[in-house]
Formats: C-alpha cells, sequence, structure tokens
C-alpha cells in the first residue's frame, strides 16, 4: 500500500540562521494546453487537471494565473515528470484532452465553464465515469469522504464534517480530496495568492463583482462560488456574484448566495483517482507542499494544563513525571505565563484594542516566574522542551516590557501610551513583533508556540484570508525564528486549521472539548479524515477539556493517545479538574503508566512514519479504506485504522459493561493475517468479529511479518523521544513469508533533511522464516550520511512474539551464543550476546551487544518446536492476563467476601504459567499444553467457589470466559 521511500526533493533551502521557501507555481509549458485564449488546462498528472476559464479584459488580453495560491504552491513539473497527453481539436471551438486516465472535452461557447462546455471522462472500477459542472442544485456529497474543520470548541460528541451544510464560515470546512465516487473537484478560484520573496507574503488583491448583465443567472442554474457561508467581502474579493434575495444562506444547498456570473474567472483542479486514495494524497503534495517532518521531540509526550504554575510549580511537575518513571518531553505553559488581569477581566474590562484585558500577552509574569531564562535552563538541562500559549489579537500594550522599543519601530510615540495594534498582514509590523517581541522570549529558550486563536476571524481585510491560515504560515516560515539557536532550524507549532494547504504547518490542536465517551469517538474519526486533505498531525485534549475526565473514560482516551499522531494532555482551570494520571485510581495510574511508556518505546517506528508522511502525503493514521477501498466494512468501522504500516488499531471509545468490566468492540479485519497484540492469537483477515476488552487492554492487531523498531523498555523518562537510541529494540512478528522494515533517522531538530544533500540514514532489516523451525534476521548496515547524533555503534534486542525457545542462536554464523535466563537479567548488557526468553508473552529475545553501524549482521534462530504450531497461534497470552486479573480480583475480596486459594489452585497454576516458562523454557510445549486444561479448571473451581459475592463471580467468570 505505501511503500517506504526516502527522497531528496527540495522544498526548503537552509541559509543559517534562517531559510527561504521556494515555490514553483508557474505550470511547465509542456504541460499546458490552452484550448482556446480562454480556455487553460495543465495537465499536472495523469490523474489530476487543472481547469482554468478567463474572461478577455477591454484590450483583449487574457490572464490566467500563475501566481502560488494558500492552496497550490508548486505546479512545475520536470520535463520527465510531464505524463503522457495527446491533443485533438474537435470542431471549430473544441478540443479533446487524452491523458492515461482521463479525457477532458470542452467546447467554447463564449462563457464560463458550465454543464454545456465542459466534460471530464474516466474509467473506474470497469465503468464510464462523467463529470460536468453542476449547478448547485444539483449538487451532492457524492462520496466525499470528509476532511476536516478549524476547531472542535464546545463539542460534545459529533461535530458536522459536511462542507455542503456547514455554514459556520469560521470552521474554515474543507471536504476531502478522495472520493467512493472516483474524483473530487476542488475550486481555487481567486483565493489568495503569495508573492514570489524569499518569505513568501499575502498579496493584497480583491477582484471585485462582476459587472453588468454577468451575475443575472438562473438561480437553479447558479454554480456556486466558493463554500457555504461565505461573506460578500470574501465572495465578490473572488470575482463572483453575490445575491441573498433568493436564498437561505446556504442552509437548503438550492440556491447559492456566492456563484458565477456568466464570464467569470474559474480555477479548478479535478482530481479523478478513482480508489487509489493514496497516489490522490501523494500527487497532492507535490503541488502544495510536501508535509514538514516534526521535530523529533514532537512525538513524545506533552504536558499542558490551564493553570497559574509557577517556575516551581511546573518543576515540581517535570520531578513527579521523573519520580514515578513517566516519559515527558514537552511542558506546556497555558496563558498565565504572561501578565493578566483575571479580576479586571472577570468585571468585563477591555484592552485598548478592545478585546479582554490579558487575554493577549508576551511579557513573563514575574510573580509566577521570577528569572524565565533560569527556569528555561532548568528545563534544558532535563531535555524538556518548553511552548507558551499565544492569543495575539490585542497587539502590544503599554505593559509589555517590550512595548517602547515595538512602539518605536512602528512610528508611534511611547509616551502616548498608545498600543500597538495587531497587524499580522503588514509585513513591518510582523518582522518587528518577531524580532523584539517574541524574539525576547526564544532568546531564553522558548521553543515553539502554541497559537491558540480565538479572537476573531474575520480580523484581515484581505478577501480570502482568514487570521488561522495566515498566523499558522508567518509563524512556521518566520525567518527570525531559530535566530537564537541557528542549529536548530526545523519549525514546530501548535495551531488549528486554517484551510486547505495548512498541511505545510504542522501540528493542529483540535480544541477544547466536553469530556464524553462521544467525543472521543468522534476525535477518532475526525483524525482520520483529516488525513483525507494530507492534515496528518492533529493533537487533541486527551481527557477532553472543559470538566473533569473520569478514570474509565480518561484511561481509554489515554490508550487512544497513544496511537495517535501526537500524545497532549490538557484541561481546563477548575480546581477539581486535572490530568496528571497520579492523581487518578492505582489501577487506571498503572494503566495509564504503562500505555504512556510503551507510546515512547514506539518513537523509532512513528519517526519512520512521519518520514513516509514526507514522501507519501500519507500519514501515521490512516483510515481503513486507504487498505481495501473495495470493501464497504473499510468505510462503516469508521473508529479503527492502521497506525503507520504494519498495525491496526481499533481504541476503545465506549464504556464497560457494568457487571463484566469488559468492553465489546466489533472489529473488521481486511485480507491478511494479524496477530493481537493483547492475546497472542492469529486472526485471518476479511473477518468481522466481536471482542471483549478488559481495561488494561487495547485493540491492536499486527500483521504478520511486521518488523517494528522500537526503544527497550529500559530508557531515561525525561526527553527520551528525541534522543536517538543506541540500543534498538525490534519487535517481530513471524510470519509465513518474509518480511522487511527500513528505519529511518536523522538530527531530529534541523531541516537538513530537505537539503541538495540531505543528511539522513536508514537501516533494513530483513525477516525470513526458512523453515517450520528457524528463523532469519538480517540487520542491514546503516546507509546515507551523517548527522549529528547519528550513533556509530548500536547494540540490539530481537523480540520474536509468539514464537518457541531456542535450541541454536548464531550471529553471523558463529557459534551459539548463550542463554541467559530473563529473571537474571536487569538490563540489557551491551558487553555480550545473549538469549532469553518471556513465558507471559511467548516470546524469544536475542539481545546483541553493541557492534559500529555499518555493520551487516545475520541471525539464525533455530527454536524448539514448529512455529505453525496451534500452541503459538492461540489466545495463551490473552488468557495469561485474565487469569492473572481473576487471582487478583479474588486476592482483593480478603476480610469481605473472603475465599481461601485452596478453592481454586488450577487458576493460580495458570496464572503463574507464564512465569513458570520464564523459569524453564525447556519446558515450554508441556507448560502450553497443561494451561490449557487448567484455564478450564480454573473456570469451574470459580463458578464452584460459595460465599464469593454474586456480582464479583460473575464478572470474573466473564473476563475468563471471553477472551
Amino acid at each position: 500500500m505505501v511503500a517506504l521511500e526516502f527522497c531528496s526533493l527540495v522544498l526548503v533551502s537552509v541559509i543559517a540562521p534562517s531559510f527561504s521557501y521556494v515555490y514553483t507555481p508557474k505550470a511547465n509549458p509542456k504541460a499546458v494546453v490552452y484550448a482556446t485564449p480562454n480556455a487553460r488546462f495543465t495537465i499536472l498528472t495523469s490523474r489530476l487537471i487543472r481547469m482554468e476559464w478567463a474572461p478577455a479584459a477591454a484590450d483583449s488580453s487574457v490572464e490566467f494565473n500563475d501566481d502560488a495560491t494558500f492552496a497550490f504552491v508548486n505546479r512545475y513539473m520536470n520535463d520527465g515528470d510531464v505524463p503522457q497527453f495527446t491533443v485533438t481539436k474537435t470542431g471549430d471551438n473544441g478540443v479533446s484532452i487524452k491523458t492515461l486516465f482521463i479525457t477532458v472535452d470542452y467546447k467554447s461557447d463564449n462563457s464560463s465553464f458550465n454543464a454545456n462546455n465542459l466534460q471530464l471522462t474516466m474509467q473506474f472500477n470497469g465503468n464510464t465515469t462523467v463529470w460536468t459542472p453542476q449547478p448547485t442544485f444539483n449538487r451532492t456529497l457524492n462520496g466525499n469522504l470528509l476532511g476536516t474543520l478549524r476547531t472542535l470548541d464546545g463539542a460534545n460528541g459529533v461535530r458536522n464534517l459536511n462542507c455542503l451544510n456547514q455554514i459556520n464560515e469560521g470552521y474554515h470546512c474543507t471536504l476531502g480530496l478522495i472520493s467512493t465516487s472516483g474524483y473530487v473537484v476542488v475550486d481555487d478560484t481567486n483565493n489568495p495568492r503569495f508573492t514570489s520573496d524569499a518569505w513568501p507574503w499575502v498579496m493584497n488583491r480583491s477582484v471585485g463583482p462582476p459587472t453588468g448583465q454577468q451575475c443575472n443567472v438562473d438561480p437553479y442554474k447558479r454554480i456556486d462560488c466558493g463554500y457555504i457561508g461565505i461573506s460578500q467581502f470574501d465572495c465578490e474579493g473572488k470575482g463572483c456574484c453575490f445575491d441573498t434575495s433568493l436564498s437561505d444562506h446556504g442552509k437548503s444547498q438550492i440556491v447559492p448566495d456566492c456563484f458565477y456570473g456568466a464570464n467569470s474567472y474559474q480555477d479548478w483542479y479535478f482530481f479523478g483517482y478513482g480508489h487509489d486514495y493514496t497516489d490522490a494524497l501523494k500527487d497532492f503534495t507535490k503541488v502544495s507542499g510536501k508535509i514538514p517532518i516534526p521535530p523529533r521531540f514532537a512525538f513524545g509526550i506533552y504536558y499542558s494544563r490551564y493553570w497559574a504554575y509557577s517556575d516551581f510549580g511546573d518543576m515540581e511537575i517535570v520531578e513527579e513525571y521523573k519520580e514515578r518513571g513517566i516519559p515527558l518531553d514537552v511542558l506546556i505553559t497555558d496563558m498565565d505565563w504572561h501578565i493578566t488581569f483575571h479580576k479586571e477581566d472577570s468585571m468585563g474590562k477591555k484592552d485598548q484594542s478592545g478585546h479582554r484585558i490579558g487575554w493577549t500577552g508576551f511579557t513573563w509574569d514575574k510573580h509566577l516566574f521570577p528569572s524565565p531564562s533560569g527556569f528555561l535552563e532548568w528545563c534544558k538541562t532535563r531535555n524538556i522542551k518548553n511552548a507558551l500559549n499565544l492569543h495575539p489579537a490585542g497587539g502590544i500594550q503599554p505593559w509589555e516590557d517590550t512595548y517602547q522599543e515595538m512602539a518605536k519601530a512602528m512610528g508611534i510615540d511611547p509616551s502616548t501610551n498608545h498600543y500597538v495594534p495587531f497587524d499580522p498582514t503588514n509585513v513591518t509590523f510582523t518582522t518587528n513583533w518577531f524580532k523584539i517581541v517574541l524574539g525576547a522570549r526564544l532568546k531564553e529558550g522558548i521553543d515553539f508556540w502554541w497559537l491558540d486563536w480565538q479572537q476573531g476571524e474575520d480580523l484581515i481585510q484581505i478577501p480570502g484570508v482568514n487570521p488561522t491560515f495566515w498566523l499558522n504560515h508567518i509563524f512556521f516560515t518566520n525567518p527570525m525564528q531559530f535566530d537564537a539557536s541557528p542549529n536548530y532550524t526545523r519549525p514546530f507549532i501548535l495551531h488549528r486549521w486554517g484551510g486547505l494547504g495548512n498541511h505545510r504547518y504542522q501540528a493542529g490542536f483540535s480544541g477544547d472539548v466536553v469530556p464524553s465517551w462521544e467525543s472521543l469517538a468522534f476525535q477518532v474519526y475526525f483524525t482520520l479524515t483529516a488525513s483525507n486533505v494530507a492534515f496528518v498531525y492533529w493533537s487533541h485534549d486527551i481527557g477532553g477539556f472543559v470538566l473533569p475526565s473520569p478514570p474509565e473514560l480518561y484511561t481509554r482516551w489515554i490508550q487512544w493517545g497513544i496511537y495517535s499522531p501526537l500524545f497532549r494532555t490538557h484541561c481546563h482551570k477548575i480546581y477539581n479538574n486535572d490530568r496528571r494520571i497520579w492523581v487518578y485510581p492505582y489501577e487506571n495510574y498503572k494503566i495509564m503508566r504503562k500505555a504512556m511508556r510503551h507510546r515512547a518505546t514506539m518513537v523509532p517506528y512513528i519517526y519512520t512514519e512521519a518520514r513516509v508522511a514526507y514522501d507519501t502525503g500519507v500519514g501515521i493514521v490512516q483510515p481503513m479504506y486507504y487498505w481495501a477501498p473495495e470493501h464497504p466494512q473499510a468505510y462503516s468501522y469508521k473508529d479503527q485504522y492502521f497506525f503507520g504500516s504494519r498495525m491496526m488499531v481499533s481504541p476503545i471509545v465506549a464504556p464497560m459493561d457494568n457487571v463484566t468490566q469488559l468492553a465489546i468492540k466489533s472489529i473488521w479485519l481486511p485480507e491478511g493475517e494479524f496477530v493481537s497484540w493483547s492475546t497472542g492469537e492469529l486472526v485471518h483477515g476479511m473477518v468481522e468479529f466481536n471482542k471483549s476488552f478488559a481495561l488494561s487492554e487495547i485493540p491492536v492487531f499486527v500483521k504478520t511479518g511486521s518488523i517494528i523498531p522500537m526503544k527497550p523498555d529500559n530508557f531515561d523518562v525525561l526527553g527520551s523521544a528525541q534522543v536517538i537510541p543506541d540500543i534498538l529494540k525490534l519487535m517481530i512478528f513471524p510470519g509465513r513469508n518474509e518480511s522487511e522494515y527500513t528505519l529511518y533517522e536523522d538530527d531530529g531538530y534541523s531541516t537538513k533533511y530537505q537539503v541538495v544533500t540531505p543528511e539522513y540514514a536508514t537501516q533494513t532489516f530483513h525477516m525470513k522464516v526458512i523453515d517450520q523451525q528457524t528463523v532469519q534476521v538480517t540487520i542491514g548496515s546503516y546507509t546515507g550520511q551523517k548527522f549529528d547524533g547519528r550513533p556509530e555503534s548500536r547494540g540490539y534486542e530481537v523480540h520474536l512474539f509468539g514464537c518457541w525457545p531456542a535450541e541454536h542462536v548464531k550471529v553471523n554464523g558463529g557459534s551459539d551464543i548463550t542463554h541467559i535466563p530473563w529473571v537474571s537479567l536487569s538490563t540489557h548488557d551491551i558487553n555480550r550476546d545473549y538469549w532469553t526468553y518471556d513465558g507471559s508473552t511467548r516470546t524469544l529475545i536475542i539481545a546483541l551487544a553493541k557492534r559500529p553501524t555499518d555493520t551487516l549482521i545475520t541471525i539464525e534462530a533455530q527454536v524448539t518446536g514448529s512455529l505453525s504450531s496451534d500452541l503459538l497461534r492461540s489466545k495463551y497470552v490473552g488468557q495469561l492476563t485474565r487469569a492473572r486479573i481473576a487471582k487478583q480480583t479474588l486476592d482483593d475480596q480478603w476480610g469481605k467476601d473472603t475465599v481461601y486459594q485452596e478453592s481454586y489452585p488450577d487458576l493460580l497454576y495458570a496464572a503463574e504459567t507464564g512465569m513458570q516458562i520464564t523459569y524453564t523454557p525447556e519446558a515450554t510445549e508441556e507448560l502450553l499444553r497443561n494451561f490449557t486444561t487448567l484455564y478450564s479448571n480454573a473456570i469451574t473451581q470459580v463458578k464452584n467457589l460459595e460465599f464469593l459475592d454474586a456480582g464479583v463471580k460473575t464478572m470474573i467468570l466473564s473476563q475468563l470466559t471471553n477472551v
């Protein structure tokens, strides 16, 4: 489906200490067809066609657009990349353009594109599909798989993603680039354009409405221009007609407010990719810009809370994470970092700009942070990254520490105490703001900004330009942001969605949702649909925001979070609202801690998949229909997805049954073989089934043959995400055939992965089942350029999940390596090669001492039994977990409804089987066979227990019998 491919396409050239963005918006002339003087077609790919119609000016000249727009910045294809196509004249004023997939038929009638003069035909799934421009009266969603919108603020569950009836203009609702119908048309008519400056700036342009009789269009033949709910200012600025006299403001989708005149300029893009969804996304990022790789630290654990933390309060949080062995990489300080006036605000006072006083701020509150640079230095010595919250619309008020310098720079006499108005499309203001005001904070040690824009989407008076998109652009491309740290040149911001093209500025903050099961479920779906517009890095308030999150809900939210693009907890400023996992009940805390540590170990895999997103336009969270587009289940199972290319995740998004303490999840697996990571069971694909999960269990199904590079379980918890591991854990799920996976690594903090001679390295791992008792694992040598932090040597832990203990293990054809009992190891011994066995997960672990990374390593493991044995494909791992839960539950009845262990000996033996195998791996087969009998007997013994509370007995039996 999505192949690992590491390209060196140059979008950004590093010019220390800043960099410039080079767009190539003018198409290769070889890809352009002028059907008539007024109609221009650009063949961007064989399945992506740009269609423009432009009216003649008074001097008979015709102007098409060759500037970069917010959505499309790179239309130029090298000669070798221009697709093959033919052009045939049809009649006196017609033309037919044929690519390998699409035929464009155009016959001029001296008016804008309409159903009478333009038709596109494509072959799709054995059928002929025809598209013509349709009036709004006939428009439907047409199978569009949806995209995303600006924010989920205030949502309690579902928010409408169907942009055809989403009338809130401020949501910037964007439909997907893919559709079950096989095609999508994107309207880019007179959308905001960039200048060609090194720092691309928005053009201040407005086309104005059509003149004369051009807007006298039959209401039921009007083709809408723009989006539902567009303002008159934005509509007429696009050169379109605006008329509300016959409409209901878009609510019925029948008569649009904003529509094309008879001779309006039009700029449309036809994506005709059928069900080759990932190809559509890849080609979109060719013309719209690649998805930048976030800094490596971004894939770690964030802590955030709206709270008036002081420096010692934040320090205490960091130390609490460290003391408890919980990973932490990023500390976000919400708006109380700066001077606030909460008391005055509560009485309705405004600042000079008319905004809530204290909501905007750029100066540290020295009551809380008397030495900001000292506090940030303390964080840096612990490898913690820092971000601050911004609501900038109030401008620079007289109380800011940089006010005088900023006022002088903007020609304002500081003695007047007149504030500096916020004007982000003014390049002089923005440059001074970044250098003087925000630059002061960056020099102190701030790593990135959280743009929490909530101050209106009509601030900027340039048609089509909303402040969300524009702020994202200027912050991400700010050439001054790395002046304080010229070596750290990889941009990263946390922000909201501003519209198509926003994928170039990762990452998103989805907003303040109400904690509920409905909100959790929708966040999963919301993240999946955003992938359809290449916005692949949504960051959510894990646990919800506005209210306390109940323990079970928060635990499941954490479990979803570790398999989401970015992991960030956050909550509102209320005394009883907290997201520190150790303030929750101990059982929930244990589960959440284990999950967060697991997230930290997955960073090598996640970072590699981020490179895949850069190369292919497909993010780490992938809807099922990317993998199985011809199966209806791929569309109906809306809360399960592939997490990268190797594992399918189906988060629990509904509460457990009160009696059984199990959550039932309906799951569909596409074609292939999968291993349940929680139970060890082999599951054949093309199947739907219901499965129960205890609170500690997460539905994750790994494709057999998968090799997942991870960090070992023992690691320094502070700042671990940014550290390239010198010991790598390879989690391997042996399958019938051979397989491989290529690890990607770079310095994690610069843009050197994008330059002409990119600095990164890859390492390929290969697994092959030679026969039913022999597995071969090859660890390839490092290939690629040198980069800062590149390990010159590396140790390895090869974990063969669902495997027998070893009979012999040889490395590079040498003599057998030593067996060391698992219980004799406290951590990885980097000075020798050995193997051990974990009986609780049926995992053969082969540990290798550090070797130079340019060394090719071949491991051959001969095991004690057949790899296709049913004993390795059973639910043993899950049943063992449930037996241990049952044992603990019965222990917890002591002194309440006491039951004696003599009454359930086989449950105890079953719960101990994992450790028995670990102690004596040579007895694995016998103990696994015995386990089946012990487990069955344990169920009977629990049924026969007297004096046990009936509800407790029902719960235990349900959990034992529904694995």
